[in-house]
This record gives C-alpha cells, sequence and structure tokens, in this order.
C-alpha cells in the first residue's frame, strides 16, 4: 500500500551533479520537483571516506572499481571540486548531435549564474605543439547538493534512501512512478510533465534495465571509462619545465588552476598532469573499495597509510622520484564492454544487480602505448628517455567516469537518446549525465554533465 501519493511536474532519480543542476534550474521555474536518490548517508557535509562499492553492481573486472558515495549530491560528495568543459577536439571527435557553439553558450550561462570565471573552464592552447586545456578548483562548489542547497527549497522534494522500483506509463508516457524505501514502504508519485534519469553512467542503465525491460538492447551497452595510469620516476630537475602541468597541490597555484597536456590519435585522446610519484599500492586501494566488510576496509585503510608513509621516506632519502606523470585516457565504443543484469542477485529495493564487463581491445592497448610515447620515450615530445613504459592493467585506476552506456543519439543513428536527451520510444522519459556521452575523452566530465543539465532544463521548461 502507498505510504505516499504527491503529484509532481518532475521527477529527477538522483542528486549528482546532473540531478542537483537540473533540479535547481526547475525549482527557481517554479515548477515543482522531487528528488529520489538511494543514498543513506545524508550529513550536512562532505565525507570522501565514506563511499562504499556500489551497492547495484555484483561483479566487476579486479581493475574496475567504481566508487559510490552514498551521499546526497552524488559523487559530486567525492570530486574536488575540478571543473572544464569538454574540448572542441573531444565533442568534434564524439559526433554529437548539436554544435559546440550551443554547449559553449550553455556552459556559459551556468558560469555566470555560479559566478566562476569562464576563461578558466574552457582554455585551449600550445605548449611545444602539444595542446593543452585548463581547469579549475572551484572551492565554493563541493558536494553540489549542498553547495545549491538543494534541500532549503521551497519546490523540492527529497526522498533519501529510496530507488524507482516501478514505472506506469500510458502507451509512450509515464503517468506515475512507484518508489520503495529500505523500510520497504512504497509511495506513489504523479508526473504532470517528465521522468528525468541523473544516476549516472552506471546508475542510469542499471535502473533502466530493471524498469524498462528488453526497451531497447544498446542500453547497458558501450561502456567507457578513462583509465589513469602513473609512469616514470621523476626528480624535481627532470619536471621543471613542466611544472605549469601539474596537480595544483604542486604548482602552488593561488587560483587553484591547472593544465593538462594532452594528445590524440585515430580519436582516442591521452591527458597528461605532473603528479607524486606513482603508487604501488593500488592493487590494496582496489581492494579497499570493493571491500564489503568494515574490519578489511580498516585493516586495507592502515596497510595503505603505512606503505604511503614508507614511499615518503624513501623519497626523502632520494632512493626513489618524488614525482611522476599522470595520463588518463579516451576509450571508444566497444558493444562488448557493457553492463548487464545478474539475475541471480538482488540490492536491498528488491532490483536486480549488474554485472561490469570491460577490458581494452589489442588496439586500444597499442594506441595508448604510442601515445605513452610520443610523450615519454625515445622520441618523447616531453621528456626523452631510453626507457620504455607500458600501459598496465594492474597499474591503473578506473571505474570513476563510467559514461556511454546511453548513448546520445549520432549520425550513426544508433543511440539510445535523441539530441534533447529524450529516451527513444517515450515522449516524457528523459536522461542525462555522463551515460548520454557518445565517447568517453580525458576531460573530467563533471562540467559537461552540469551544462547539459543546464541546457536540458531549458528544453524541459518549455514542455
Amino acid at each position: 500500500m502507498s505510504k505516499i501519493n504527491k503529484q509532481y511536474d518532475f521527477v529527477i532519480i538522483g542528486s549528482g551533479p546532473a540531478g542537483s543542476i537540473l533540479a535547481w534550474n526547475l525549482a527557481k521555474s517554479n515548477f515543482k520537483v522531487a528528488i529520489i536518490d538511494r543514498a543513506t548517508n545524508i550529513k550536512i557535509f562532505n565525507d570522501k571516506n565514506s563511499f562504499i562499492f556500489t551497492p547495484y553492481i555484483n561483479n566487476s573486472p579486479n581493475y574496475y572499481t567504481p566508487l559510490f558515495s552514498n551521499q546526497l549530491g552524488g559523487n559530486s560528495a567525492l570530486w574536488n571540486n575540478k571543473i572544464s568543459l569538454i574540448t572542441k577536439e573531444e565533442f568534434v571527435s564524439g559526433k554529437w548531435p548539436f554544435n559546440y557553439e550551443e554547449l559553449l553558450a550553455y556552459s556559459k550561462n551556468l558560469a555566470k549564474q555560479l559566478d566562476l570565471d569562464h576563461q578558466k573552464i574552457s582554455f585551449v592552447d600550445d605548449f611545444k605543439n602539444i595542446k593543452f586545456s585548463r581547469s579549475t578548483r572551484a572551492k565554493k562548489l563541493g558536494n553540489l547538493y549542498f553547495s545549491l542547497k538543494i534541500s532549503d527549497h521551497k519546490n523540492i522534494d527529497i526522498y533519501h534512501s529510496s530507488s524507482p522500483v516501478n514505472i506506469n506509463s500510458n502507451e509512450d508516457c509515464v503517468k506515475k512512478i512507484n518508489i520503495k524505501n529500505i523500510k520497504g514502504e512504497i509511495s506513489e508519485l504523479k508526473i504532470n510533465k517528465a521522468l528525468i534519469f541523473c544516476a549516472g553512467g552506471l546508475g542510469n542503465p542499471h535502473i533502466l534495465k530493471n524498469l524498462l525491460k528488453d526497451h531497447n538492447t544498446l542500453i547497458g551497452k558501450k561502456l567507457s571509462d578513462h583509465p589513469h595510469i602513473n609512469i616514470g620516476n621523476l626528480s624535481k630537475n627532470d619536471i621543471s619545465e613542466f611544472i605549469n602541468f601539474s596537480k595544483y597541490f604542486i604548482n602552488n597555484s593561488e587560483q587553484m588552476d591547472e593544465d593538462s597536456l594532452f594528445l590524440s590519435l585515430k580519436n582516442y585522446f591521452v591527458g597528461l598532469q605532473v603528479d607524486f610519484s606513482q603508487d604501488p599500492s593500488r592493487i590494496l586501494k582496489r581492494l579497499f573499495i570493493k571491500s564489503r566488510s568494515f574490519l578489511s576496509k580498516k585493516l586495507l585503510s592502515l596497510l595503505i597509510n603505512y606503505y604511503s608513509l614508507f614511499l615518503k621516506f624513501l623519497s626523502l632519502l632520494k632512493i626513489r622520484g618524488k614525482y611522476s606523470f599522470e595520463l588518463f585516457f579516451s576509450q571508444n565504443q566497444n558493444l562488448n564492454n557493457l553492463m548487464e543484469l545478474d539475475p541471480n542477485s538482488k540490492d536491498e529495493f528488491d532490483l536486480v544487480k549488474s554485472n561490469i564487463i570491460w577490458d581494452f581491445t589489442r588496439d586500444e592497448l597499442d594506441i595508448y602505448n604510442h601515445l605513452i610515447n610520443q610523450l615519454i620515450g625515445k622520441e618523447g615530445l616531453l621528456l626523452k628517455t631510453n626507457n620504455f613504459f607500458k600501459f598496465r592493467k594492474n597499474k591503473i585506476m578506473a571505474g570513476l567516469h563510467p559514461s556511454c552506456t546511453t548513448q546520445i543519439d549520432n549520425e550513426n543513428n544508433l543511440g539510445c537518446v535523441d539530441k534533447n536527451l529524450k529516451l527513444k520510444g517515450y515522449d516524457n522519459i528523459f536522461i542525462n549525465g555522463s551515460s548520454v556521452f557518445p565517447n568517453n575523452g580525458f576531460t573530467n566530465p563533471t562540467w559537461t554533465i552540469m551544462t547539459l543539465s543546464n541546457r536540458l532544463s531549458k528544453h524541459l521548461e518549455d514542455l
């Protein structure tokens, strides 16, 4: 039996960067909005250490470790406030079905609303025949849910610790949605205008595959990410020429600005920044992320911290270098990389969990290695060395930016959503977030997701 029976103009699934910006805009335009989020940690501040392994994923490869903040604000609770718009090069490579100037206009509009310097978010220039893009750390944009004061808005109702469990539609139009909370209570929400999925690159396809079975066979496929890997064992002298292309905590930028060098090859991209020395404890970190036991997390945390101190000690003794190059790679479409439902497992809301299948093709590995050695190698554009560095799966961190699982329609007509982010086959279901990206570039996707929400809100206001 329903505990609540309420009516809203818009119902949004997810309170992360996509959902918070969308709700914020729509509520300001006097629409009544509901936000549904499965987060159970509803503290009023960020807690970067409270994340858990994604609760709707049953299995994933050892080298793929998605994070789930378990907080209102989604993974904006875990980000480091790094904002940068996708570059025109990445946008053109992805064959988005609208032009870059339109995206740029909505990005400028959002920056104006948030009182940010847009020049820092979209700046691209050259260094030694290598392009670089700029990002900045906007401290005031921590957890976006709290930064935008979503819970204080009279036009927004929040249903935390809850998940959609059923969609009621009349032909191609959704009229109602049922949600369940962790106590097992069911509520019915009536929808006047639209239902919007903003649950992320893994959350969107997971819920859609549960609630709209066999609607579109592409949902959940083409899972892409951008794996990070640290390479090199560098001294301060080695990096002196590239100090401007380093993490903000290394270049000591008072403005918190960062520049990332980038190269492309066959529609693949690699971004590069100077970072502290590579961390051999990444295997422990992966185990920590995937652990579901409090005791094992505590033990792994201690091991990681002690190991980090040991490495710093070696660095002080100059036994190992203090710095490395961090490289982050794009990934193109591959139908073999996907999320699929696992009928043998269910989550706390009685939805079927998903398994992740994700890997690299031989061609991708060849391209990654070629890009690495274009930058760092015998003929390296940045650093000439006789060392041959390889892309190794056991050295990467991946799963932080899952994308492309409900791809926007491009010129090949093979997407899940149209250029206005409307789900094909439905008149009033929309999707936003990294899941709609047609490709996964090297740029942190958060600001682009926020910009897409700004664009989508203008479209929804006219429904």
